[in-house]
């Protein structure tokens, strides 16, 4: 009897424990890791409860900022026979402004009942503010300051704002607490590679770090700007212990740096406004592309009308084009190519049309006029396309027939004309056919065995060009290119340069100044990055070519030297 009852001892115990604990009174308690802050000292809230079950749910945090959580933790312990069990809701805030504000009670749905926390008091103080100082320990990791591309701008002109870090320490995870809150306003997260260097900071060396950048396209005129955005990162400090080789342990500790969006006028566009206007703003220019102006009855034209250049792209609309008389004109096709940079938005959007003839003849392609502000002018521009003259030739259409006041054309191409078409189509005789079918047959499957063969016997060894060969190849396909007009030839010389310098060493994706400095030297990096950055430009925006001589002596110099 004594051993059947040790052997259940454990199991007897461990079920009245469990019925002692089940038995508890639930608890729920708030505790902060300080009741005295700075603004941009981060703190933690901690939610705790003694029961297993049920739905713990966090207060409103007004007034403050969650920086990281929630990070949930439970616990059993058995100590002394007596079993308890806890479970933990952590939350890292920061606050927002001064002042004494209270954190709401946390509340718990368990066993049918609800149950609530206790409230907790938080002075906010500017004084309590980590400020930067000579020891590392109590020096600040990093800071943060937002650059704005303009200081003043026109309703509808595009502003960038750059987010850029000074590191003083080892930081990761930067994050933004909060995004831009502008009212009227279109605001666009940009892709782009963080890019980053070494300065000399006052008395430290630093990091600087650009991590974010946003386009803002203003709608109203007023004021933008003088809004404070936090944001956290977490920095490596040291714990002041070491480990077993003597080296200094270190941890990630959570802070929080305050940057304020700088203040940008935004201006009213002149009144009064042209009737035609509707709303493209930058400096930009309309153009008017025809394949041809002199046509055969079976060819067609292909129409191009295009927006270039600098502006509000994200708004602009391609006008509509007044088509000629005497073409069927189909539904346009939609190309665009936009890129953002500090230098704004720039790119191109076009329709492209296709014109099919109707009848012999000479059409005009009537006048189109588009407004346009003019930010660096500050005026309003208007832009004329002049009437260009479409000659339609051939025997396939009849000429075009007289119009009446509306200038449509009365007649349609005659059925004459479609049966003359048609005419190609001849008998056949189908016995014939079928007679010499099968010995054609035998003479292309012959031919075919005999090409084999010959090629087996024929082997080709290609000789491989010299790098001197080649590149001079290259030098000289893109002189051609360039001297006739080729419409690649900007791609060609674009593709040329950044070839050259992936071989280098240096990635496409990372030519910038600094990268091609450290292999080129100051001077022929300058050169090289300003014909590339006037190459991709020209891309855009066809009509931003300069004077082609220079920039194939620049491309020939250049190429001389990479």
């Amino acid at each position: 009897m004594e051993r059947k009852i040790g052997k259940y001892h454990w199991l007897w115990a461990f079920i009245l424990l469990a019925s002692g604990l089940m038995a508890q009174e639930v608890q729920l308690t708030a505790r902060s890791s300080r009741t005295s802050v700075g603004l941009d000292e981060p703190f933690r809230i901690t939610f705790s409860s003694n029961a297993r079950g049920g739905e713990l749910s966090a207060p409103n945090f007004e007034h403050f900022i969650v920086v990281s959580g929630p990070y949930s933790s439970q616990q059993t312990q058995i100590i002394n026979g007596s079993m308890s069990f806890s479970r933990e809701l952590t939350y890292q805030l920061v606050a927002q402004e001064e002042g004494t504000f209270s954190i709401g009670p946390a509340t718990l749905e368990a066993k049918g009942k609800r149950y609530e926390s206790n409230t907790l008091t938080i002075q906010v103080k500017a004084g309590v503010q980590r400020k930067r100082s000579s020891s590392p320990e109590k020096s600040v990791g990093f800071e943060v300051d937002i650059l704005s591309s303009k200081k003043e701008v026109y309703v509808g002109e595009p502003i960038v704002l750059l987010f850029s870090a000074t590191l003083f320490e080892q930081v990761r995870d930067l994050n933004m607490l909060q995004s831009p809150n502008f009212e009227n306003v279109l605001q666009q997260q940009l892709d782009f590679e963080q890019q980053s260097r070494r300065e000399r900071v006052g008395a430290r060396n630093a990091t600087i770090l650009d991590f974010d950048k946003r386009l803002i396209i203003p709608n109203k005129p007023g004021t933008l700007g003088g809004q404070e955005l936090k944001i956290t990162g977490a920095v490596q400090k040291p714990t002041g212990r070491r480990d077993f080789f003597n080296m200094p342990l270190m941890r990630w500790e959570q802070e929080v740096a305050t940057a304020k969006i700088p203040a940008v006028t935004i201006k009213p566009l002149p009144s009064p406004k042209p009737e035609a206007f509707s709303g493209a703003v930058g400096e930009l220019e309309l153009v008017r592309e025809l394949s041809r102006t002199s046509v055969n009855g079976d060819e067609s034209i292909t129409l191009k009308l295009r927006i270039e250049g600098a502006g509000n792209f994200n708004t602009i609309s391609v006008p509509e084009l007044i088509p000629p008389q005497g073409f069927d004109l189909y539904d346009p096709k939609f190309n665009e190519k936009i890129r953002y940079s500090e230098r704004g938005v720039r790119g191109f959007k076009e329709f492209e049309y296709l014109l099919v003839p109707q009848f012999k003849g000479q059409f005009i392609l009537p006048k189109m006029q588009w407004i346009y502000f003019n930010t660096k002018k500050g005026a309003y521009e208007t832009i004329t396309l002049e009437e260009t003259t479409l000659t339609v030739t051939g025997d396939a259409l009849e000429e075009a027939a007289a119009t009446d006041g509306s200038n449509m054309p009365k007649a349609q191409r005659e059925v004459s004309s479609i049966d003359n078409d048609i005419r190609y189509l001849q008998e056949v005789n189908e016995d014939r056919t079928h007679g010499t079918q099968p010995l054609l047959w035998v003479w292309v499957v012959f031919g075919a065995v005999v090409l084999g063969w010959l090629l087996q016997l024929v082997s080709f060894h290609p000789r491989k060009k010299s790098p001197e060969a080649a590149r001079a190849a290259i030098k000289k396909e893109i002189n051609t290119a360039w001297k006739s007009n080729h419409p690649d030839a900007v791609d060609q010389m674009l593709n040329a340069l950044e070839g050259a310098l992936v071989r280098r060493g240096i990635a496409k994706e990372h030519i910038s100044l600094s990268a091609l400095q450290e292999v080129l030297g100051p001077e022929l990096a300058a050169q090289t990055i300003d014909l590339i950055e006037r190459l991709q430009l020209a891309l855009y925006a066809p009509n931003a070519v300069g004077s082609k001589e220079e920039w194939l002596n620049e491309f020939n110099a250049l190429w001389e030297q990479l």
